[in-house]
């Protein structure tokens, strides 16, 4: 009978499956990604694997999430030292993001439109909850800047959500005019909801 892990080892392995995901991401992708693949980098058996994922694209879904809430973490960190934050700030704060996430691994899963895969091989619930973190995302930038009154705050996030998924489409949208686009839609958005602060 197979002994159970602790919880300190439980998070080691957690960890090393991670880190494993990570390198694949980076390699492989998540398509040509296997389980064996993982399991081999983190060190642990397949039958491990399945205790603590049911499947390779829910491990890959989390490291996502976690590269996204780092993001958040950075910007709250960036937004948080400024005073008075108006639309140039703002639309800066977010294309800086934006130009994060084109030179991360991120870059070639949207790419090669793996996260398009991705989506649609994890449960709904798990989208619907990633929404929610976006959400709760731009509840804490807002509490950053002064917003006009009346505006949808899960509009503007779900706007954004958009912007970013453009980068799918970047060469069909134009790679030489990308970044202008991609800075005129974002300031387009910060000029409808910001508030400016006379100063």
């Amino acid at each position: 009978m197979a002994t159970a892990f602790s919880n300190n080892e439980k998070e080691i392995i957690r960890g090393k499956l991670q880190q494993a995901a990570k390198e694949c991401l980076g390699k492989y992708g998540i398509r040509k990604t296997t389980v064996d693949h993982l399991v081999q980098i983190a060190g642990i058996s397949k039958g491990a694997f399945y205790k603590f994922y049911p499947q390779k694209e829910i491990l890959f879904f989390y490291v996502l999430e976690d590269y996204q809430k780092s993001l958040m973490k950075e910007l709250a960190n960036r937004l948080e030292k400024e005073a008075n934050i108006g639309v140039e700030q703002f639309t800066d704060f977010i294309f800086q993001l934006y130009q994060n996430v084109r030179q991360s691994f991120l870059m070639n899963l949207i790419q090669q439109q793996e996260l398009e895969y991705l989506m649609r091989k994890v449960p709904p619930e798990f989208i619907m909850n990633h929404h929610s973190l976006d959400d709760m995302f731009m509840e804490q930038v807002f509490s950053y800047i002064k917003i006009k009154d009346h505006v949808n705050k899960r509009v503007v996030a779900a706007s954004l959500r958009s912007i970013f998924m453009s980068m799918m489409y970047m060469e069909e949208i134009g790679e030489q005019e990308f970044d202008e686009v991609l800075n005129l839609l974002i300031k387009g958005i910060a000029l409808q909801i910001i508030e400016e602060v006379e100063t």
